[in-house]
């Protein structure tokens, strides 16, 4: 169970049946795309594009020249023809925290996290926006906990108003880690698995447990570093893995590492001599795990492409 949209200022659960484009922006490019109508695991890809994004326009979400960037957007509209998009929150945006909650339903659940709210992050209720997942009682040991992300509200409001001086409008938001995870981790899976998602200046990384985000962590070194640089990422995975071992959910120990992001093939080995040392499974992430087949579908999309499509095709699938 999980709230149906990111946020109170979209429409209701039924606008999401409408057709809408995956759109994620990230520091590095901005990727859409875009599936047939009809219902997993039978979709197509009627449309997928990247453009990059100029070096410093944007750092952590935040966006240096908001001229220069509506420009991208209104030019990227217009050649894609984008109607209703689903947008990408960057991790580094967004707050992150699990409660035990009471309620019978998502009403009732989300009144009970706004009373919470403030003491687990440095923002007030009205400067807030914010969605929760409930993580499986099979996870918890049938304790009813939420996972929270939370995003000022400012910042929402003000990609709202690029978006739509750009021609684009914008139907719903989602953190992240939270779109990978939907693209690539089998539905209903119980198990706990750490996503590493390598990007140009910096790589993400995410426990997701029961299909439910858990954990978020961002660490300065990407794909475009020094390759001694990697040693921040090994030593990082090393030190979540400890972490989730002592403070995470019980029972809920890292059992799989899976990679997303065009250069994480580079790294993919390093990542498994690690890895290896705790018992952990690495592998590349299946982009279309829960959109299709490709035993029934070539997508147009390369494997290689595909990596640096996680969000956007996790953005692009229906709720």
């Amino acid at each position: 169970m999980h709230s149906s949209l990111f946020f109170k200022l979209f429409p209701p659960p039924k606008f999401m049946v409408m057709k809408h484009a995956g759109l994620d922006i990230s520091d590095d490019a901005v990727h859409c795309l875009e599936y047939s109508c009809g219902r997993a695991p039978d979709l197509r890809i009627t449309k997928h594009k990247t453009v990059e994004i100029p070096e410093n326009l944007i750092n952590g979400g935040e966006i240096a020249d908001d001229k220069a960037f509506s420009a991208i957007l209104t030019k990227f509209d217009k050649e894609n023809d984008l109607t209703y998009v689903k947008v990408s929150v960057p991790e580094e945006k967004a707050y992150l925290f699990q409660t035990d909650v009471v309620g019978d339903n998502p009403r009732a659940i989300a009144q009970n996290i706004e009373f919470k709210l403030e003491e687990n992050v440095p923002l007030a209720v009205a400067d807030a926006v914010f969605y929760f997942d409930i993580l499986p009682m099979s996870v918890t040991g049938g304790v009813l906990r939420a996972s929270v992300s939370v995003v000022p509200r400012v910042y929402v409001e003000k990609v709202i108003l690029l978006l739509r001086d750009s021609g684009i409008s914008p139907m719903a938001f989602e953190v992240v880690p939270k779109a990978i995870a939907r693209a690539i981790i089998p539905a209903n899976s119980t198990n706990t698995i750490l996503i590493i998602q390598v990007m140009n200046k910096k790589t993400g990384m995410y426990i997701v447990a029961g299909g439910v985000v858990c954990f978020t962590s961002t660490v300065a070194w990407g794909s475009r570093g020094e390759e001694s640089g990697i040693s921040l990422l090994v030593k990082e995975i090393g030190r979540i893995y400890e972490y989730w071992a002592s403070h995470g959910i019980a029972g809920s120990e890292i059992k799989q590492v899976i990679m997303v992001g065009r250069d994480a093939p580079k790294f993919l080995e390093k990542i498994k001599s690690t890895a290896a040392e705790v018992g952990l499974s690495v592998s590349l992430g299946n982009v279309w795990n829960n959109a299709f087949s490709i035993d029934k579908y070539i997508p147009s999309i390369s494997r290689e492409d595909s990596l640096d499509y996680a969000v956007a095709a996790g953005l692009a699938m229906e709720l």
